[in-house]
């Protein structure tokens, strides 16, 4: 039960994470996919996750509130 709307379950973006953007990385040969926050000056995901489809994409944004 959510009162007023609240979601309990959206985390706080990490301290190092807050003007990184949400991307995913997609493998040429297998077609997996990978969500995390993007660091612009390594280029690297940090706090990634594996996504299966566009729902655990969706879920990742939805759990940082993005």
């Amino acid at each position: 039960m959510h009162l007023f709307g609240k979601n309990k379950n959206t985390l706080a973006v990490p301290e190092s994470c807050v003007d990184f953007n949400i991307e995913v990385d997609k493998s040429i040969c297998t077609g997996e996919m990978t969500v995390g926050f993007r660091d612009p000056v390594s280029g690297k995901l940090k706090y990634a996750e594996l996504a299966r489809n566009e729902a655990d994409i969706e879920a990742f944004k939805k759990k940082y509130g993005r």
